[in-house]
């Protein structure tokens, strides 16, 4: 992780260790790679680059200029048939390292997914003892005027992730 420039504020420590556990997310997940998966990573970082698309134009129009300028001599005469035979299987191949690297992006995805989700639930079982603390604390105070609050008492109960879950996947068949 870069250090902070000279101009901005220290970040707080509880910020400094999420964004290392976030870098420690990505670092275990390269390391985790296969020499294959390195490979058809820089692979696909090469083909994605603008550079590689300009490269990739400027063959395909010498090939064309090339052989129409031999005319009849020419190694792959108008239609072009040879490189349409090489640009299909370059398309077949590319889109095999596509599919290949996607699946390595989407576990990553998937294991940040569900990060997100655990700390979801985590923070709703934080929020609802928050609230219910507060309540705590409204109904022993003597400063606090003592009242019942529907919402709050509601709000102190956790959510059910499985019934939260159920719930969701009904309403998505309703729909």
């Amino acid at each position: 992780m870069s250090s902070p420039s000279s101009d901005a504020a220290p970040l707080a420590p509880h910020v400094e260790e999420t964004a290392r556990a976030v870098e420690q997310l990505h670092a275990d997940h390269d390391t985790s790679a296969t020499s294959l998966e390195r490979l058809l990573d820089r692979l696909k970082d090469t083909a994605s680059a603008p550079l590689f698309v300009v490269w990739m134009a400027a063959i395909i129009l010498a090939w064309m200029a090339f052989n129409v300028a031999l005319g009849r001599s020419a190694l792959d005469p108008p239609p072009f048939s040879a490189m349409d035979i090489v640009l299909s299987s370059l398309a077949f191949l590319f889109t095999i390292l596509i599919l290949a690297t996607q699946r390595r992006a989407d576990a990553l995805a998937a294991h940040r997914e569900q990060l997100i989700l655990q700390l979801a639930f985590v923070s709703e079982q934080k929020t609802a003892k928050i609230v219910a603390l507060l309540e705590e604390l409204r109904r022993d105070s003597p400063q606090v005027r003592d009242r019942v609050d529907q919402v709050a008492e509601e709000m102190t109960e956790s959510v059910d992730p499985r019934a939260a879950s159920e719930a969701l996947r009904q309403a998505v068949e309703e729909r």
